[in-house]
Order: structure tokens, then C-alpha cells, then sequence
């Protein structure tokens, strides 16, 4: 069995069960310009547009395992940008977790707190994204006012953005997550069919970086 579909494996099993939380966080976004949906510099030729589940394990896989690696080896040099959507499909902790996800952006700290929520993400529909653990997780997040968080993440504002998401994914006409597209220049953006590995991931970014 090949090391992709070890990884598969793993995911599969770890839906029914909460995984270990992982209290430091393992990526660094310090530094790195954000706005709303968006990290990295607005020059980038090269933008990963990732829509995602806060309760998918293997959305939890990628921001955990993969996503560090290319913030420090591409978006911290300013090769690529990258930018997240919500594709809350599993059930109610996802849609909760996703407004919280979105209402961050409006302080420039979505990154942030994405990341937090995989650290801590629990078992499937199991209540997981209680209120305590949204505040204790953007409490530690340096300039994230935690009372904004939670007045905009119930605004109806948060609702339209959820909505318009799902809107696109069904446009797109994607079907599992996460679903990563890719995008350079002015080209429209084509779905980035490739193994959750960071070699894989490296050589699809080398080859659109080349152009």
C-alpha cells in the first residue's frame, strides 16, 4: 500500500473518534500580510484556493501536516497566496465552526484561528466547537478581540458568506473536501488534483511557478 493511501486510511478511521488535540500551533502566519479569505502578498502569481470542512479529517490532515510547510516555503517568500473557503457539509459543529473561521477574517486573523480549530477539531457531530473552546482557542491569538468574534460571527454578514461558498462549490461542482484549486495569473483556477503530500504539493506549485 502506498504511502497516499496509508494516509486515506488513516483519515477514514479517525472520523468516528476525536483525534489528539495539538496545543502549539504548527503553523507560523507572523509576519504575513492577511485580509479577510487571504494570506500572502498581493504580487503572488500563484494563489491555492482551498475550500474545506472544519470537521473533515482530512482537511485537519492537510492543515495540520501540509499547509505549514508551504506557508514557510512559499507564501512567506511571497511565491503564492493563498485563500480559504467554507464548505460545512458534515453537519452542525462545521457550519458553527466555519462562522467563527469567517468572522476572524474580518480582523485579519482567519489563519489563525482555521488553524487552532483542526488543532482541537473533534469527532464528527459530537458537539466538538462549543463556545469555551472558540473562546479559549482565539484567546490566545494576539490581536483577536474574542467579544467581535462571536457579535460577528452570528451577523447575518457571516450567513451571506457561508451561502455564497456553498453557492460556488456547487458551481464548481466539487464533491469532496478539502478541494484545493489552484490559480496563476489571470487564468481561471482548475481543481488541484493531486495526493495530500507535500512532494506532490511541491511539484505542482514548481510547475505553475515555472508557468
Amino acid at each position: 500500500m502506498g504511502a497516499a493511501a496509508l494516509i486515506v486510511v488513516a483519515v477514514a478511521l479517525q472520523k468516528n473518534r476525536s483525534p489528539a488535540p495539538v496545543n502549539a500551533p504548527v503553523a507560523n502566519f507572523a509576519g504575513i500580510p492577511q485580509s479577510g479569505r487571504t494570506v500572502g502578498f498581493k504580487n503572488a502569481k500563484v494563489e491555492l484556493i482551498e475550500f474545506a470542512d472544519p470537521q473533515c479529517p482530512g482537511c485537519r490532515y492537510y492543515a495540520l501536516n501540509i499547509l505549514p510547510k508551504l506557508v514557510d516555503e512559499y507564501v512567506r517568500p511571497g511565491k503564492i497566496k493563498m485563500q480559504y473557503h467554507v464548505y460545512p457539509f458534515i453537519g452542525n459543529d462545521s457550519i458553527k465552526a466555519a462562522r467563527f473561521v469567517i468572522a476572524a477574517g474580518f480582523q485579519g486573523k482567519l489563519w489563525q484561528l482555521h488553524e487552532a480549530l483542526y488543532r482541537h477539531q473533534g469527532a464528527e457531530n459530537s458537539g466538538w466547537a462549543t463556545d469555551s473552546l472558540v473562546r479559549q482557542l482565539a484567546g490566545e491569538i494576539p490581536g483577536l478581540d474574542v467579544d467581535k468574534l462571536f457579535t460577528d460571527a452570528s451577523s447575518p454578514r457571516v450567513t451571506a458568506m457561508i451561502g455564497a461558498d456553498i453557492a460556488r462549490v456547487r458551481a464548481l461542482k466539487l464533491s469532496q473536501t478539502p478541494s484545493i484549486l489552484l490559480k496563476t495569473g489571470n487564468a481561471p483556477p482548475y481543481l488541484l488534483s493531486v495526493p495530500l503530500d507535500v512532494a506532490a504539493f511541491r511539484q505542482a506549485l514548481d510547475g505553475a511557478l515555472r508557468g
